[in-house]
């Protein structure tokens, strides 16, 4: 049996304003797991979102709606999620 630990701390969540997108960032800690893991979690679990920055298309209505994610390793055992939403009134 394997244990994980994750420590999930919000930088922010929501709309910074009216009508604007919305954009959620989070610092994640972890131990005991390998950042395939950590990023399935974040994905997955914490904020669901299915495509990179790279694949996210401002032309595609399907994809532009869907939003983005970036995944990166800031630190040993220590990762920075990061999720927009466009605004849809």
């Amino acid at each position: 049996m394997h244990e994980y630990k994750l420590s999930v701390k919000a930088i922010r969540e929501g709309q910074p304003r009216a009508y604007a997108d919305s954009e959620y960032e989070y610092e994640v800690e972890a131990e005991g797991c390998n950042e395939y893991t950590v990023k399935d979690f974040c994905t997955r679990w914490l904020k669901p979102c299915k495509q990179t920055r790279a694949e996210w298309n401002e032309k595609d209505a399907n994809s532009y709606f869907g939003g983005y994610y970036e995944f990166s390793k800031i630190s040993e055992n220590k990762y920075r999620y990061y999720k927009k939403e466009p605004y849809t009134g």
